[in-house]
């Protein structure tokens, strides 16, 4: 319908929540959406965007293995793509890629609450401008062990796709 949706799989370890993902991965492929997912890390806890790092990787069609200079220009590309408006708040990417990407004239200046919602701002735009060419699948697996700024960010991109097309799907244990 267009709209989107949050699922939430929650159940203890070893409980079949990866298999239940998987099955949701296999039925959404078959309704042709594009899928992305990570995947938190116990030792992540404190390492920021961790479990987005693959997700945004993958949807601007990065390389890790490739230069910085590389990546840069395939990210200026992607941006170019979406929203020419975009390009301009590129540095900011660095934070969700781990990329050590130069500030500009524009980026220099924010501080770090404002580095925190452009980028936010900066990545559900991109998200809307991708799904108004496809439906999306985000898949976020063990957000138990999800770090602040991840959460944050699930939240802002939570909230963003109530009139897109995008399902996400995260899979947890029970709060203690």
């Amino acid at each position: 319908t267009g709209r989107g949706q949050i699922i939430g799989i929650t159940a203890e370890a070893g409980m079949g929540k990866s298999r239940l993902v998987a099955e949701i991965i296999r039925l959404t492929h078959e309704r042709q959406l594009v899928g992305y997912g990570g995947e938190c890390s116990s030792f992540g806890t404190n390492i920021s965007y961790l479990v987005w790092q693959p997700i945004w990787f993958s949807f601007f069609g990065l390389d890790p293995a490739q230069e910085l200079s590389d990546q840069m220009q395939e990210l200026a590309r992607q941006l170019e793509l979406l929203n020419p408006a975009l390009t301009p708040r590129l540095p900011l990417l660095g934070a969700v890629l781990n990329l050590s990407i130069p500030d500009n004239d524009l980026t220099r200046t924010f501080d770090a609450k404002l580095r925190k919602t452009s980028l936010e701002s900066l990545l559900v735009d991109c998200l809307r401008a991708r799904a108004r060419q496809t439906p999306l699948l985000i898949v976020l697996e063990d957000c138990h062990w999800l770090d602040p700024m991840s959460h944050d960010l699930l939240e802002v991109i939570g909230r963003a796709i109530s009139d897109l097309p995008v399902l996400l799907v995260l899979a947890y244990r029970p709060p203690e």
